[in-house]
């Protein structure tokens, strides 16, 4: 008898052992109520666990901060002797200096620590 082979190279008529297709016994594990290690991984996230980092969200913008966002907004803008075709990241960085600079002077005079990147986002 000539042995067949496949394809791939390799023969086709294997004998497989004779409890192949038998099935398997039951194992006394029933995995619906075993843990299956929940422990130990509640243990190990716990022990591993790092401090919680100090949030740097802010508090919500005031009327009086966006007010003056959005003056400093349009007058660089519209400045005439920059032009309306500014880059993006130029653009919010003269935003946020003017926007510093105006918040120490009436009628707004107040405290504010926003970035380049907040007001941007506002």
């Amino acid at each position: 008898m000539q042995d067949q082979v496949g394809l791939d190279g390799f023969s086709l008529d294997h004998e497989f052992p004779e409890d192949y297709d038998l099935e398997e016994e039951d194992d006394d594990m029933d995995i619906d109520e075993e843990s299956l290690f929940e422990e130990e991984l509640a243990n190990q996230t716990a022990v591993g666990a790092k401090p919680k980092r100090k949030s740097k969200w802010t508090k919500a913008y005031t009327p009086a901060e966006d007010k003056l966002l959005c003056e400093c907004w349009r007058d660089i803008g519209q400045d005439p002797k920059i032009g309306t075709e500014q880059k993006w990241v130029a653009l919010w960085t003269r935003v946020h200096r003017e926007f510093h600079e105006r918040k120490k002077f009436p009628p707004y005079q107040m405290q504010s620590k926003r970035g380049w990147a907040s007001l941007s986002k506002r």
